[in-house]
């Protein structure tokens, strides 16, 4: 690690892609961070995470061509990062030496191509004050009943419902989305989708952990359901080949990873892990264990990954982005 310090004090700065809840006041705060654990004041030049399919062909495009990477250090869910692996463009590192004490050795992922930031779980939110928990859907099939039509809203993201129909079965699954469709449920992203809950337009929201984290923190009913099975997905940070600032984005990494990492983006970005324990994702995984629910993690589920990049991943992929446009 102390080779990884003095080249970081010689590099000076980093460019990194992170979590956007960490602009500001947030990314003050990890460099304030790096410099206390590390003694090392980095410039850190910050681009809030928008698309990671976006910001993978523009990794993709720069490395290919020899240009020097935008970023030396980038996040992405794991579904984009095998991509990135596959491409060729991440390091490969030897991170045990690394982590701090304390940092799980699940952190490390794609046999050291990255380390986790952050993980979520997918699911739906209610208003347990709109309905009553004996009543509110447990299942994607539960969300096809008549009695809910107009009154949900849910995500815009294909490879997440790529995920639980392979998992559940393709047909099958399609089937049912399809049948939730007659109920004219609004699809959006994430944050819009939140927004309309919040505002007492749905009772029902098909998202992800974090919104639910956010919808609690506001004061806002709402009670978490697993549908099905309990699902996750690991946000993870790599270093890019030909980064300018390999040692920074180490030192950046490697924080991230640790205990202080995990507390800081839970009070930052508002984002835990289930690698450690005391934080929402944590606490939905156990909950999700106790119910005798099966967990999976989207990189860990045998052959998710080839189908999803497979002709037939893709073509179902398409199917999936036609049933949510109501074709």
């Amino acid at each position: 690690m102390s080779r990884v310090i003095e080249g970081a004090k010689k590099e000076g700065q980093v460019a990194v892609t992170l979590h956007p809840s960490l602009a500001g006041k947030g990314i003050e705060r990890l460099r304030r961070s790096i410099a206390e654990k590390y003694g090392v004041d980095l410039q850190i030049d910050y681009t809030p995470s928008a698309s990671y399919p976006v910001s993978l062909s523009k990794a993709i495009t720069e490395v290919k061509t020899g240009a020097p990477p935008s970023n030396d250090l980038i996040v992405f869910a794991d579904a984009t990062l095998a991509k990135a692996v596959a491409a060729g463009i991440t390091e490969k590192m030897d991170w045990k030496p690394l982590l701090a004490a304390g940092t799980p050795p699940q952190v490390i992922q794609f046999d050291g191509n990255a380390v986790s930031e952050h993980t979520n779980h997918f699911g739906l939110v209610y208003n347990p004050s709109a309905i009553p928990p004996q009543e509110a859907p447990k299942s994607f099939k539960d969300l096809a009943n008549p009695k809910w039509r107009g009154k949900m809203a849910m995500y815009s993201y294909t490879s997440t419902y790529l995920a639980y129909s392979f998992i559940l079965g393709v047909d099958k699954n399609l089937s049912t989305m399809r049948e939730i469709m007659k109920n004219e449920p609004v699809v959006d992203i994430y944050a819009r989708g939140l927004t309309r809950y919040m505002a007492g337009e749905y009772p029902i929201l098909l998202t992800s952990s974090n919104f639910y984290w956010e919808a609690k923190k506001k004061g806002v009913p709402t009670q978490w359901v697993s549908p099905d099975i309990s699902l996750n997905t690991v946000h993870a940070v790599c270093i890019l080949k030909g980064a300018r600032h390999p040692n920074a984005a180490k030192l950046i990494a490697v924080f991230l990873a640790s205990p202080d990492g995990n507390k800081y983006m839970i009070e930052e970005a508002g984002s835990g892990s289930l690698y450690y324990p005391g934080n929402i994702e944590h606490d939905l995984d156990q909950e999700d264990r106790r119910l005798g629910l099966k967990a999976y993690s989207i990189q860990q589920v045998p052959g998710l990954l080839d189908f999803m990049f497979s002709e037939k991943g893709v073509q179902t992929d398409q199917e999936i982005g036609r049933i949510l446009k109501g074709r």
